[in-house]
């Protein structure tokens, strides 16, 4: 019997707890905001999508068409399963870079972050995907800077930043990790004169072609909505400093701490002496982090739109350094350090279980009687379920009903999910993202329409008198969680669509045959 080794063992028993968990979450929990919007866009299949490339859609098209379920635990069983990869992908990293116990704290510290452990390790969401990918890229690239083995090794790099070109955008970021690695370095410059790096470039770009076809046949619709993020219009340091507020809360203060000052350590290494094999280990880590986390924080500086989980993919790569810090300090006996991680651990697993529990039940409002609709984040997770058989139950789906309006996105993707696919839904407003692709206006010339959403969104209905000749008001329908109202959705019946209506994006109604 092969006998495993400790640290193996430890990263596999952490691997096990943790996906149990997130499964019995998901079970638990509906789907996001988010992750309705991608379970209902992905039931129709496309080279690619408005707001992100195709990978994680293309999960999810596949994992229901396997089961015949769109629970919320079979659509998010796909990115459960990536995480725990790439919790092994992190001891690697940090195993082969460091030491054995430096990769193991790396994936431990990894697991108890939030915007990694629940965003990322279990949503409906590109970046758990994207992350797979980028860990991948770097173990080939620890390969070919640190083992020399570049017998492929550039082409398997290509396949996983094609892969995670794939995921999101985000992945460019590697390319200039490795150019800023190899400049800062200057222990491989003779890198660029060999073939490997423009294979791998040209493995990346074939992967990447299904994005790229889509947008042309599109007026690359994409690049200018994610472009479009990040236009400045002033100077405004107190929403950079929000911001990174906003990444320390996500990543959680007392791992995002340590994290930059593991980060600020070993660039003060580097001063002392450049060769040493440590110190450049130290800056694979750092050039490859580098980007992601400067860019997105400075782009807030004049104005951009900054969410604070785009950093993410930079501090992907500070774990395996905090966790050789880690692992330094716990080897020379300091007990403030093993103090930190089980508070850590211990922190995380308090937070999951009230914010899970709440998300679940809403219990909390008997405690804090301000949280509403207006201000529970949790809500988002909370699925429409009654709606269809509110509806069902008043006749108004008996009804010649052709289909359904959201003012939203947001509310689309939730009215969507809740129906299950039984009646197409149109959002018909100026923003409503891969919505504006997924059906042809025209089709529904002549039809009737339920008009569905959140008051703040759809307001009185009035902004589409001109497509119908009559809009009705009908009562409006709670959305319970544990038998409590939260969430009152407004009602119309629109009568005889006119088949049109100003979509944004360059979209054209086809007339209708």
């Amino acid at each position: 019997m092969v006998a495993i080794p400790l640290p193996n063992l430890v990263v596999l028993l952490l691997i096990i707890f943790g996906t149990i968990l997130r499964l019995i979450l998901a079970t638990s929990l509906g789907l996001g905001v988010d992750e309705s919007y991608v379970v209902s866009v992905a039931r129709t299949l496309s080279f690619s999508y408005f707001d992100h490339p195709p990978l994680h859609f293309w999960l999810v098209w596949l994992i229901t068409h396997l089961t015949g379920s769109e629970c919320p635990m079979i659509v998010r069983l796909p990115f459960i399963l990536l995480f725990a990869g790439s919790t092994w992908l992190m001891y690697r990293l940090g195993q082969r870079l460091f030491s054995a116990w430096a990769g193991v704290y790396a994936a431990l510290l990894f697991n108890v972050s939030a915007v990694f452990s629940l965003s990322s390790g279990s949503w409906v969401l590109p970046d758990g995907p994207l992350f797979f990918s980028m860990l991948s890229a770097a173990l080939a690239l620890e390969k070919i800077f640190f083992r020399r083995s570049t017998n492929g090794r550039w082409l398997e790099f290509g396949f996983w930043l094609g892969i995670g070109l794939l995921c999101k955008y985000h992945a460019v970021f590697l390319l200039f990790g490795v150019l800023l690695y190899i400049l800062v370095t200057k222990k491989h410059y003779g890198v660029v004169l060999t073939p490997g790096p423009y294979l791998s470039l040209v493995v990346a770009g074939i992967l990447f072609l299904p994005v790229l076809l889509w947008n042309a046949d599109h007026s690359w619709v994409s690049f200018v909505f994610q472009g479009s993020r990040g236009v400045g219009h002033g100077f405004y340091p107190g929403k950079m400093l929000t911001n990174i507020l906003g990444q320390a809360l996500w990543v959680l203060p007392w791992i995002w701490i340590p994290l930059i000052g593991a980060a600020v350590l070993s660039v003060k290494k580097k001063q002392k002496n450049q060769l040493s094999p440590l110190k450049i280990r130290y800056w694979f880590f750092l050039c490859l982090s580098a980007f992601p986390i400067i860019f997105f924080t400075v782009a807030t500086l004049w104005g951009a739109q900054g969410l604070f989980h785009w950093q993410a993919p930079g501090y992907l790569f500070l774990f395996p350094l905090l966790g050789e810090k880690v692992a330094v300090a716990i080897r020379r006996g300091r007990r403030t350090t093993k103090l930190w991680l089980k508070g850590s651990v211990a922190s995380f697993l308090i937070i999951v279980v009230i914010l899970g529990t709440h998300a679940a039940t809403g219990w909390l409002h008997s405690f804090v009687p301000s949280l509403s609709a207006k201000n529970d984040p949790t809500l988002e997770a909370l699925d429409w379920r009654g709606m269809e058989s509110n509806l069902t139950a008043r006749g108004v789906l008996a009804a010649p009903v052709g289909f359904v309006v959201t003012a939203s996105w947001i509310d689309g993707g939730k009215v969507d999910y809740a129906l299950a696919g039984r009646l197409p839904v149109l959002t018909l407003n100026d923003a409503p993202h891969h919505f504006a692709f997924t059906h042809n206006l025209a089709d529904y010339q002549g039809q009737d329409a339920l008009i569905i959403g959140q008051t703040k969104y759809v307001g009185d209905a009035t902004q589409y008198q001109p497509y119908f000749d009559s809009i009705v008001v009908l009562d409006n329908i709670p959305i319970q969680r544990n038998g409590q109202q939260e969430i009152e959705l407004a009602v119309f019946y629109g009568k005889n669509f006119k088949g049109q209506f100003p979509l944004p994006y360059g979209y054209k109604t086809t007339p209708k045959n």
